[in-house]
């Protein structure tokens, strides 16, 4: 039989976190039924103030809960829970975003699409929003979310990640992901090191969850906020910050992108949204 850890890092949300989590367990309950496959579920409270983890303490004690002082956010947050889940050295990786709902069969999906691949591919789920548009998956090139096709995977360049299969072949290579991501970028810097080590990326079929649209106007291009709260929000780990982003960019696309993507970003802060 094989095992698959689940990873969630968490900062509040105490009813999204345990509607998550009774999902899982659903789906895992089936896997396992089917003897194929053992499921664990690890997850990291880092720092909530509304009793996450006495909540799943209580409903769900077999999780495997570790905490964080609420500042690792959810890249670091990931990584952490990750790297102690190696140390079960697990068959699959499965990170999981707490606040998206899961459709039914979507962990089965991914799992038997990797083993379509020979479990040597890194395996995307696609996310639609609340009105039925395609809001999180993987992504071409030029950072263009793909369609999923109804039947066959399909190939992508870099990935969100929301809903993301890595099984132990990838992780043996590439490791967990990089820790001087904060927040973001730490899904989409993963991609670009499976391209590099040659390892395959793909959209599994069909769309396998539910999450909520980002605001259509980027905090740090509100024309309400004055120019120090722009900068101020542009440089948290919520928002763009330079030195992550210069990182990324020197990496995937070269120096000049990267002094580019600088020049961006503090343009964008200086002349914000005029309709907003």
């Amino acid at each position: 039989m094989q095992r698959l850890a689940i990873l969630i890092t968490a900062y509040n949300g105490r009813d999204k976190v345990l509607a998550c989590l009774a999902e899982c367990y659903r789906q895992a309950d089936r896997l396992s039924a089917e003897g194929r496959y053992e499921v664990d579920i690890w997850l990291n409270d880092d720092g909530s103030t509304e009793g996450i983890s006495e909540a799943v303490l209580l409903r769900f004690p077999k999780v495997h809960l570790s905490h964080s002082d609420g500042t690792l956010y959810w890249s670091k947050g990931l990584r952490k829970v990750w790297l102690e889940a190696s140390e079960e050295k697990y068959d699959f990786y499965l990170w999981l975003d707490y606040k998206m709902v899961l459709h039914d069969n979507a962990i089965y999906t991914l799992l038997d699409n990797s083993s379509f691949l020979g479990h040597r591919a890194i395996v995307v789920g696609s996310i639609e929003s609340e009105d039925g548009i395609l809001c999180r998956g993987g992504r071409s090139r030029s950072s263009r979310l793909i369609e999923p096709d109804p039947v066959i995977p399909k190939p992508c360049y870099i990935f969100d990640g929301r809903l993301v299969l890595v099984p132990k072949y990838v992780f043996d290579r590439l490791g967990a992901m990089d820790g001087r991501y904060r927040h973001k970028l730490g899904d989409y810097d993963y991609a670009i090191r499976a391209y590099k080590a040659e390892i395959n990326r793909v959209v599994a079929p069909g769309i396998l969850g539910v999450c909520a649209r980002e605001p259509a106007v980027l905090p740090w291009r509100d024309p309400r906020k004055s120019l120090r709260d722009r900068y101020r929000v542009l440089f948290s780990p919520l928002g763009k910050p330079l030195k992550e982003h210069f990182l990324f960019d020197l990496r995937s696309k070269g120096l000049f992108q990267a002094i580019w993507t600088v020049f961006k970003l503090n343009f964008q802060v200086l002349f914000p949204v005029r309709n907003y």
